[in-house]
């Protein structure tokens, strides 16, 4: 089979990014032939397993015929990047010409029985009328449900060409659920994936013993209000009782990232702030720490929970429908899940009460620091949501499509 993929971002440095590469990989590797279209800034380039170099397109941006920079899925990327909702008419318009010629282009040279779109957005929507005659699922990642919440604007646009997909995967019943509502599309079109980890780098294989003096942290992702990095950080600043070493991974833009880092500094020698690290980095650095802190306020499935648990740490998180669907489906006892806070603005991610969820936040904290035990088995059964495990569910999607459509 061969499957042309489509994601309107950088295919890496994000959580859909890493799910794009795993997606790419287990594919080549059961003799599907892939080809990407993607965005990428200026003349830069990428490696990517699964996919040959010649099958790559990309979308260019900061470029003369294209100066802006990407426009990205969450409002805050790791990169340089531009919000759907400060694009103009025209913006928008020129956004949308350079992906459907890239679409058109690709279909025409490569001629694929399949599209796999990432992101229930404006790209999705317009592929099923770039590519028609051909079947096309579409990966929900959660930022296309909360970008449909914030733009208003472009709600008739999305779901003119979202609700044409032949396929629509959810990362958890409860997304299943929100696409359901919110975009009208038929249940009977949507099928629960989950999301996978690369159990091959992501095991407690090789771990670290737990250190008698001072627990190490870890929190790993873009810095930004909406991954409740700030309001960690200042939970952590009122833990000067209590020992401990907080490792910070990742990487942000603009003025969000700059208040996690001015709010990271008033920890002094307690952190460590190691930027954009790779996934073997990434990896070792959880095999050495005790607790993994995901303070998000809005995910679909967190995959860095996944790999925390799997390199054998303790988790606290929000208690968020995807960590709750975790905590179900492995049935571990590592995984302690705080309030969710009530957010009152979506755009500038403001908080109902930021007193609450730093106490909140403290107190789970302050049980970990204070009675520090030996970790539970680590040999919690993540099987459903290894990578091939889930390639073998989005597999079967794939055929069904085709074989509605007639056309593989």
């Amino acid at each position: 089979m061969k499957v042309l993929h489509l994601i309107s971002q950088r295919p890496d440095s994000t959580g859909s990014g890493i799910y794009l590469q795993q997606l790419m990989g287990h594919a080549s590797r059961a003799g599907q032939t892939n080809f990407l279209i993607c965005a990428l800034s200026g003349d830069e380039e990428v490696n990517l397993e699964g996919v040959a170099a010649d099958r790559i397109s990309a979308v260019r941006f900061s470029t003369p015929s294209n100066p802006g920079a990407i426009v990205g899925m969450s409002d805050v990327m790791p990169y340089p990047s531009r919000t759907f909702g400060s694009l103009t008419p025209d913006e928008l318009n020129s956004y949308a010409s350079h992906f459907r010629g890239a679409i058109e282009h690709g279909v025409k040279k490569w001629r694929p029985d399949l599209i796999h779109s990432h992101h229930l957005w404006l790209v999705s929507s317009l592929v099923c009328e770039a590519a028609p005659g051909i079947p096309i699922v579409c990966s929900c990642h959660g930022s296309d449900l909360r970008q449909f919440r914030q733009c208003a604007h472009l709600r008739d646009r999305i779901l003119a060409g979202c609700r044409e997909l032949a396929r629509v995967l959810a990362l958890s019943d409860d997304q299943k659920t929100q696409i359901i509502r919110t975009y009208g599309i038929q249940p009977h079109h949507i099928d629960v994936v989950g999301a996978g980890f690369d159990d091959e780098l992501f095991s407690a294989t090789g771990r670290s013993a737990a250190s008698t003096a001072t627990p190490a942290i870890v929190y790993a992702g873009k810095l930004s209000r909406a991954k409740g990095v700030v309001w960690l950080l200042k939970a952590l600043q009122s833990l000067a009782h209590c020992p401990y070493h907080l490792h910070l991974v990742g990487s942000g833009q603009g003025g969000e990232a700059d208040e996690c880092h001015a709010e990271a500094e008033k920890l002094g020698d307690r952190v460590t702030i190691h930027g954009s690290l790779s996934q073997e980095h990434l990896a070792r650095i959880l095999k050495d720490s005790e607790l993994f802190v995901l303070p998000s306020l809005f995910e679909g499935l967190p995959l860095v929970v996944l790999e925390a648990l799997a390199c054998g740490c303790r988790v606290i998180a929000t208690d968020l429908p995807g960590c709750r669907e975790i905590r179900e489906r492995t049935a571990t006892k590592r995984l302690q899940l705080v309030p969710l806070p009530a957010v009152i603005d979506l755009t500038h991610t403001t908080l109902e009460s930021d007193k609450k969820f730093v106490g909140d936040l403290r107190d789970a904290l302050t049980l970990f620091l204070e009675k520090r035990r030996p970790l539970p088995d680590t040999t919690t059964d993540l099987g459903y949501f290894r990578w091939s495990a889930v390639y073998q569910r989005i597999e079967i999607n794939w055929r069904e499509a085709c074989s509605t459509a007639r056309s593989c």
